[in-house]
């Protein structure tokens, strides 16, 4: 039996190999370059969000879309034409610390920048799952509750960090005047007529069930490869850049690969962008050893470093029965979780592992949001009246 089964496949090779030239000469395209080559696809999501929206003014794509402002309200609309940036203090930051006094744990000695201002924004397709879904109100959530939610495959959701462009010098160690701001940084408006410039990235896409990951920062931030060192096996000439012994000393420019340097010589954008650096990138919630997989942003997790994974915290992303969030951002006892989600964050159960649909005892008690945590956040509360919008939608 096993001759057989062998021979039948050096059959089945040959036959390959001889009926198609073209299969033997070359390495056939890969058919999942999201899964096999993450920080590559990074990069071709980066440039896409940041393609110039148009011919006048400096309005990169992701600009034009839907933020929580436009997404988290009675009456949702994306934008007809771009606004000016509506930010809130960072939710990692914010957060966190709150989770960690409620803990009575210890608090990160250098308490957050009060400049920095966050903004999530999301195309189309993101913006039309969440409203035609009702998922932008809690009513929504509590008739949802139960269901399995999956975003559409061109989903593609940004979070950005940005700071005014007076603190820039600063805050890069004064690596940069501010005359030279609006040169290596892209710089918009915000509603309060401030000129603010854009520090940090997180780009995710649904191209893969549970989405892909990817964060970026300036490469003039002090803080950059800090804790968890850069990792950029595309993009970077030093694919791997240790964190200085010293934290927040500043690191040199990431000096970019000539596969990237031609996508990037092809891209419609704010010759700024070029300045900007992969941090790293996320497929999974571990490695092949078993090993917890950490991913962070030296601004956008300011203060959880140590601790952060994409995946994981927004696979914490949920809501009970009554439409409220199942977690303080995922921080369980002031810590934020690692490694693969956890079914007690969605079941109540008294078996041991493994846990499984179906088995005796198995009780829902929240609903994922598909790794959106804005769902479960910034739902306006439309059970009261007046409707309560959430806390977490730009000012």
């Amino acid at each position: 039996m096993k001759g057989s089964i062998y021979s039948a496949a050096v059959l089945c090779g040959a036959i390959l190999m001889s009926g198609n030239s073209g299969w033997s000469q070359a390495t056939p395209p890969d058919p999942n370059p999201a899964m096999n080559e993450p920080d590559k696809v990074a990069w071709q999501l980066f440039i896409q969000v940041n393609t110039k929206a148009g011919a006048a003014g400096n309005n990169a794509m992701f600009e034009t879309w839907a933020s929580d402002t436009d997404t988290f309200t009675m009456n949702p609309q994306f934008p007809a034409s771009p606004a000016p940036l509506a930010l809130r203090p960072p939710i990692i930051p914010t957060v966190g610390r709150e989770a960690l006094q409620e803990s009575g744990a210890l608090l990160p000695a250098i308490p957050p920048n009060p400049n920095l201002g966050e903004e999530s924004r999301r195309n189309k397709a993101t913006f039309d799952f969440i409203v035609q879904n009702n998922l932008y109100k809690v009513s929504g959530l509590r008739a949802a509750f139960g269901k399995s939610l999956s975003f559409p495959i061109d989903s593609i959701e940004v979070k950005a960090n940005w700071l005014p462009v007076s603190d820039i010098p600063a805050f890069t160690l004064n690596r940069i005047t501010a005359a030279d701001v609006p040169r290596a940084f892209h710089v918009n408006t915000g509603n309060d007529g401030k000129q603010y410039a854009l520090v940090a990235m997180h780009v995710i896409s649904k191209l893969v069930p549970n989405w892909t990951w990817a964060t970026f920062e300036h490469q003039l931030n002090p803080a950059r490869c800090d804790i968890l060192g850069c990792n950029d096996k595309f993009g970077a000439a030093q694919a791997v850049v240790p964190p200085n012994r010293q934290p927040g000393r500043g690191y040199p420019p990431c000096t970019k690969t000539a596969a990237l340097t031609t996508m990037i010589a092809a891209a419609q954008w704010d010759t700024a962008f070029v300045n900007y650096c992969l941090k790293a990138s996320q497929s999974d919630f571990m490695d092949n050893m078993g090993l917890d997989v950490r991913v962070g942003n030296s601004v956008t997790e300011d203060g959880f470093v140590e601790r952060a994974s994409c995946m994981t915290c927004h696979g914490r992303a949920g809501w009970d029965r009554n439409g409220r969030p199942t977690s303080k951002a995922g921080f369980d006892g002031g810590l934020a979780p690692l490694g693969p989600i956890n079914p007690v964050w969605y079941w109540s159960f008294s078996a041991n592992p493994p846990i499984f649909e179906g088995m005796p005892g198995l009780t829902r008690t929240g609903t994922s949001a598909d790794f959106v945590w804005s769902i479960p956040f910034c739902s306006v509360d439309d059970t009261v009246t007046p409707p309560k919008p959430s806390g977490c939608v730009g000012k």
